[in-house]
């Protein structure tokens, strides 16, 4: 076992390195990897060794699958779990550990595409005034509803708006410069009535010393599990659905742009996707939600057909 877990970790520390993964995907990977080894640990009611990963067969992982299925883990997350499971057996072969293995000719779960639910601009601002019901420190409330704000104005991921540091803003002109998905950087406006509310955060944060933006109340960077619970607080609080994260910031910010602009490179550019393919689900999300309008709101959509005054249909 000793030997297995001396490869993961050689593994961990090649996705960091050479292939520009970010903290967050090379922690997922890390925590499917785990999951694997313990399933098959109690699958084969016996601790896993070195070699007995190295012959892995299609069966242990459709199992596996199986498994997850029955834990109600979605396709999209068990489709991970195959991907890290073949970027590991890709690293042993790289490094002569093996020559080849029939799971990486296997296929990922179907993953039904669905469409981003946006929030409206009224569930926006009463999320983030919903803070100050939340939370008790003043300095909190605002650095909170400062976070907030940003990942919407500009659809940023959590990540990016935590990585950010005091210098990033205080430096900031017009424009501000996110570093992205595998090392990329993007340049994305700063809104003046954003930056407004991050410098009245500064003003009043009781930690001085810390280059980072966003701070706990130990002064040490806020992680991504911080602002998932903040607003898991908040939707609880107000009542909303639990597909309302952070990330619904994010996508909320596209849809809203593309109905007012149409703009699909312009946003592309904007939320830092490689592919186009990436940002045409908003221009989808849009088209959707103009349809539902339509169909509620204009005379000739009804849907029970009106009837004349003596009662017939017209």
């Amino acid at each position: 076992m000793n030997r297995l877990n001396e490869f993961i970790d050689s593994w961990l520390k090649y996705l960091k390195s050479s292939c520009n993964l970010s903290i967050n995907s090379v922690d997922s990977y890390r925590s499917d990897l785990k999951q694997l080894i313990s399933f098959l640990s109690n699958y084969k009611e016996a601790e896993i060794s070195f070699s007995d990963f190295k012959t892995l067969k299609k069966g242990d992982i459709r199992a596996w699958f199986l498994y997850r299925r029955n834990a109600n883990e979605t396709p999209k997350t068990i489709s991970r779990g195959l991907s890290a499971t073949k970027s590991f057996l890709k690293f042993l072969i790289k490094e002569n550990q093996i020559e080849n293995s029939d799971i990486l000719s296997m296929r990922p779960p179907k993953i039904e595409k669905s469409l981003p639910r946006p929030l409206n601009i009224s569930q926006i601002n009463a999320i983030i005034n919903s803070i100050s019901d939340i939370k008790q420190t003043p300095w909190i409330v605002k650095r909170d509803r400062a976070i907030l704000a940003l990942i919407y104005s500009v659809g940023l991921r959590i990540s990016e708006a935590l990585n950010l540091n005091k210098s990033d803003i205080l430096s900031a002109s017009e424009t501000l410069t996110i570093l992205g998905k595998g090392g990329k950087t993007r340049i994305v406006p700063i809104i003046d009535s954003i930056k407004s509310v991050i410098i009245d955060y500064l003003e009043n944060c009781e930690f001085t010393d810390s280059e980072a933006l966003f701070i706990n109340n130990r002064g040490e960077r806020l992680t991504p599990s911080s602002i998932q619970k903040l607003v898991k607080k908040s939707r609880e609080f107000l009542g909303l659905s639990s597909k309302v994260t952070p990330h619904a910031l994010r996508h909320s910010c596209a849809t809203h742009l593309m109905e007012n602009t149409g703009d699909l490179r312009g946003i592309q550019e904007l939320l830092g996707h490689s592919s186009i393919s990436s940002t045409q689900i908003y221009a989808d999300v849009a088209k959707k939600y103009i349809a539902e309008i339509y169909d509620k709101c204009h005379p000739l959509s009804m849907r029970t057909p009106p009837k004349n005054k003596k009662g017939k249909d017209a």
